[in-house]
């Protein structure tokens, strides 16, 4: 299948960022890796979308909304009594205009989305319990769509700047897992007297 010059210049450019990632996030079979999982995420997820509530987008992408899961990331937290890790520091993007780059790693998690849920479900969660922020991107494919759609026609676009913010929102992702997993081995690991 072809994809868009745009869109598939970006899946080129973040080929091994995406890989490192994934290779975190690997498959959860226990409620405490799902736990981890949920942790990693919400420490990527909710500091990227606060930014991005303060950011403004290209006027060529008038009419898309990112997807956003802030709200369903805080009551699976809740649910499952989880805190994200406290070291991740504040979302700071490069410079240039890219934020394309990071939409289309925070929609592009939609089509993960599908196979997570899946998984959570296996565990006995659910889209009312748990795993909230996974089914809410899985039932929602518009965003992903309406934003490839978008992409090809904004006129101000620089390759190289939306790879930059790609490999960047990748980047942060996997240090938010990186923490995520630093502090599950942390709680796991015996106490020396």
């Amino acid at each position: 299948m072809d994809f868009p010059p745009r869109r598939t210049a970006l899946k080129e450019a973040t080929a091994d960022a995406h890989a490192a990632l994934d290779s975190l996030v690997g498959s959860f079979r226990t409620l405490d890796d799902y736990k981890c999982y949920l942790a990693g995420i919400a420490a990527f997820r909710m500091p990227v979308e606060a930014w991005l509530s303060e950011a403004e987008l290209p006027l060529d992408l008038k009419g898309y909304e990112p997807h956003r899961v802030h709200a369903e990331l805080e009551a699976d937290l809740s649910d499952l009594n989880t805190r994200p890790p406290t070291d991740q520091p504040a979302f700071t993007p490069p410079e240039g205009n890219g934020i394309v780059g990071l939409l289309y790693v925070l929609e592009g998690s939609a089509l993960g989305a599908r196979l997570l849920a899946k998984r959570a479900e296996a565990l006995g969660l659910s889209a009312d319990f748990g795993a909230r922020h996974l089914f809410s991107q899985a039932r929602n494919f518009s965003s992903w769509r309406a934003l490839t759609e978008h992409m090809e026609n904004v006129r101000v676009y620089d390759n190289r700047a939306a790879a930059r913010w790609a490999n960047t929102a990748f980047d942060y992702a996997r240090s938010a897992f990186e923490s995520a997993l630093n502090a599950e081995r942390s709680v796991r690991r015996p106490h020396q007297l």
